[in-house]
C-alpha cells in the first residue's frame, strides 16, 4: 500500500496544534498563577511562547521561526526529561519523549 502524501500538509498542522494545546494545558496553570520569582514559571512562559511560535511559524514563508522555535522547545523538553528522569520508564517521560520527537520532525523539515 502506497503512502497518502496529500495528507502530510494536514498532519503537520495536527502535530503543531497538538503540541500548542498540551503546552497550555500543561503549563497554563503555573502562568495563571504568576508567580514570577519561581522557576516553573519561566520555564512555563518558555514552553508556552515558543509552542506559539511554532504555531505561528506555519503561516510564514521562510522556516526560520519553526526551526528556531523547535529547537529551543526541543531543548526544554530535554532539560524537562533531565529534571524529572527516574530509572524507570514513566508516562510523563514518554510523553515528554514524543512531544521532544514532534519538535526534532519540526526542527529538520522546518514549513515542508
Amino acid at each position: 500500500m502506497k503512502p497518502v502524501k496529500s495528507l502530510l500538509p494536514a498532519s503537520k498542522w495536527l502535530m503543531r496544534i497538538a503540541l500548542l494545546a498540551w503546552l497550555v494545558l500543561q503549563h497554563g496553570n503555573t502562568l495563571l498563577a504568576l508567580q514570577y520569582k519561581t522557576q516553573p514559571f519561566y520555564l512555563a512562559l518558555a514552553f508556552v511562547l515558543f509552542g506559539i511560535l511554532l504555531f505561528a511559524g506555519g503561516f510564514v514563508k521562510k522556516p526560520s521561526l519553526t526551526v528556531i522555535s523547535a529547537l529551543l522547545l526541543s531543548l526544554l523538553f530535554l532539560y524537562i526529561i533531565y529534571l524529572g528522569f527516574e530509572p524507570r520508564v514513566t508516562s510523563a517521560q514518554m510523553l515528554n519523549l514524543l512531544f521532544l520527537a514532534v519538535c526534532v520532525n519540526f526542527m529538520a523539515s522546518g514549513n515542508k
